[in-house]
């Protein structure tokens, strides 16, 4: 899947919320898309330009340090996303895979 890549996020901690200690952990990149307008019986709205839209990606160190590397280098750039079904819910895919465009 070609994407503009904009950034990606990597992190986990414990969260004290409730309370009771939590540890999390998330990962995930954004990526541009062309805006499209939305219209519906009770709704006309008109869009220009880009939307940003995020998707999971796999909780790797180095599938983050390839992505930081690829957006230290070149920005923002056009890349290949490989996905896969996600192990902890197969109904959704996740990056597990980012390559420059050859």
């Amino acid at each position: 899947m070609k994407v503009t890549l904009l950034s990606a996020s990597l992190g986990k901690g414990v969260s004290k919320k409730t309370g009771v200690p939590k540890p999390y952990e998330f990962a995930s990149l954004e990526y541009a898309v062309k805006a499209k307008d939305f219209s519906n019986d009770d709704h006309n709205i008109q869009k220009c330009g880009v939307e940003v839209k995020t998707v999971e990606i796999a909780y790797d160190q180095a599938l983050y340090n390839n992505i930081k590397s690829i957006t230290d280098q070149e920005g923002i750039t056009l890349v290949d996303l490989t996905l896969e079904p996600n192990p902890e819910n197969m109904s959704r895919n996740i990056v597990t895979k980012v390559s420059m465009l050859k």
